[in-house]
């Protein structure tokens, strides 16, 4: 078993100063167009149409614009497929997963005579708002390492702070450390206590016992799971023959786990350190709390809709465990394998953190029991993203001020119909929300401009209805591989396809 240690004096580990926990904030941010088939098939664009379970996510209007009570489940199937290229050496990984994307119902009570609410809606919806599934490898020659990460959080220490006494034991040592000097501590540690890095007395600094002057072989593996799951609680209205209004009442709830495995081989032949194996998990558990307003308001074949998402307030909390191995030699050619597994689980304290608000605005045309065309275009501004206590993410909240903008998003859709069949397509395009590039290829964002491609079908029996829909979406990243030290980016190209089915019953 695990031993559960409490850390209080340390800043949040997954919010510290860096473009890749930046990507963690923006990853709890970000909605993505999820949920039953046929919103998925057209592109996620429902905000001036309703009628349809998802649609209550986009637009608390979309409920009253039903005729009959509905209720339906979705199941998906996702497979990611990520290309990695650094140091011009490229890597691709696949991963699927299978799952319940969404859940709901919506009831009516209508006929209320002559006055002008000809309608009242009620609806429960729960749905996945973003999953954090995606494995990555990246691997290639450097000539950095990661004894720099080390090297750079070692100083302000001295041998005798990162020693283990003879009543005292690696747990307890490494422990004592976070809890009384931080983050920075524990990592030196972990080298000194591996033989990576050692103590000059005169300099009064440490210094690495890896030789990689010709270069040394890396690999770095990312592993992530965990899901984003919104769940609404919607009141809506028709107001008279042509308008509608809705509000929506949301919880969060967020899970992620992130593992990353970072491998060096091939030293110099003098080198003392010969391999080297670093090991972190961090996982972010959390509930969050929001509103939603929207309205929907027909002219005959022409509608328009409009919604408000509140931000989103976040209570949040994180755990990391740690693992570092080293593989030396000494000058007789004797080698050794040093492990330091602490068995500590860092508990860190609970944070605040708050997304942006967001804006639809949408059109629809609807010709009839023929088709229709649909359009959302989605405002966000990521700048506005802010973590608490302020005292302990100042710093933090500076560079999302200065990195981050805001974006928008784009969806269509379109239906045809012929009979009980339709048929469906839609596409979106989704802004990076990353204000100016990184110097990566002189030109690229750490995250580009991501492009969605979707179709469907449809059949309707009369009380139920079952829908299909495949989705592939298209971005680019760059990853940063530590925060210190060791901050090369690796290039990841992503090429994720989705297939999703409902069934929906009507009663």
């Amino acid at each position: 078993m695990l031993q559960k240690s409490v850390i209080f004096l340390i800043l949040i580990f997954p919010l510290s100063i860096n473009s890749q926990n930046l990507q963690e904030i923006l990853n709890i941010s970000v909605d993505k167009p999820n949920g039953t088939a046929r919103f998925e098939s057209m592109g996620g664009a429902f905000g001036a149409l309703g009628g349809d379970l998802s649609a209550i996510n986009v637009n608390p209007a979309s409920s009253s614009v039903f005729n009959d009570n509905e209720y339906g489940l979705t199941l998906g199937s996702e497979k990611k497929s990520n290309k990695s290229l650094l140091f011009n050496n490229s890597k691709k990984i696949n991963n699927n997963k299978f799952s319940i994307n969404q859940g709901g119902g919506v009831w009516l009570l209508k006929n209320f005579g002559g006055g002008n609410i000809n309608k009242i809606s009620f609806g429960i919806n729960a749905q996945t708002n973003n999953s954090f599934n995606s494995n990555f490898e990246a691997v290639g020659r450097n000539t950095s390492s990661i004894d720099k990460f080390f090297l750079n959080n070692s100083l302000g220490f001295n041998s005798s702070d990162l020693s283990v006494g003879n009543n005292e034991t690696i747990a307890g040592v490494y422990k004592y450390l976070g809890e009384n000097f931080g983050y920075s501590a524990q990592q030196a540690f972990l080298a000194y206590q591996a033989y990576l890095i050692s103590y000059d007395k005169d300099s009064n600094s440490f210094y690495s016992l890896a030789n990689y002057s010709e270069g040394v072989d890396q690999q770095y593996i990312s592993e992530s799971k965990g899901v984003n799951t919104k769940y609404n609680i919607n009141f809506a209205i028709q107001f008279k023959e042509n308008y509608y209004f809705g509000l929506n009442i949301n919880t969060h709830e967020i899970y992620t786990n992130n593992y990353i495995r970072h491998q060096e081989s091939g030293f110099n032949t003098n080198s003392a350190i010969t391999g080297i194996i670093f090991e972190n998990n961090l996982v972010t558990q959390g509930e969050g709390f929001s509103i939603q307003l929207g309205g929907i308001a027909k002219f005959n074949s022409f509608r328009l809709g409009l919604s408000y998402q509140s931000p989103t307030w976040y209570n949040l909390w994180d755990e990391t465990y740690q693992y570092l191995e080293t593989k030396s030699i000494d000058v007789d050619g004797v080698n050794y394998q040093d492990k330091v597994d602490p068995q500590i689980i860092n508990s860190y304290p609970k944070y605040k953190l708050t997304t942006p608000s967001s804006i639809t605005t949408s059109a629809a045309f609807v010709f009839g029991k023929i088709g229709l065309l649909s359009l959302d275009i989605i405002s966000r501004d990521y700048s506005k993203i802010k973590a608490k206590p302020n005292i302990d993410f100042l710093n933090t909240n500076r560079k999302i001020e200065n990195q981050l903008t805001n974006t928008i998003d784009i969806r269509m859709g379109t239906e045809i119909r012929i009979e009980k069949f339709s048929l469906r397509a839609g596409y979106g395009k989704f802004g990076s929300p990353y204000a100016s590039s990184i110097g990566v290829n002189n030109h690229s964002k750490i995250i580009d401009d991501s492009k969605l491609y979707s179709f469907g079908i449809g059949y309707d029996f009369g009380e139920t209805s079952i829908n299909f829909s495949h989705k592939m979406l298209e971005s680019e990243k760059h990853h940063q591989l530590f925060d210190s030290g060791l901050t090369d980016f690796t290039q990841i190209n992503s090429n994720n396809s989705a297939s999703t089915l409902s069934i929906i019953f009507k009663f």
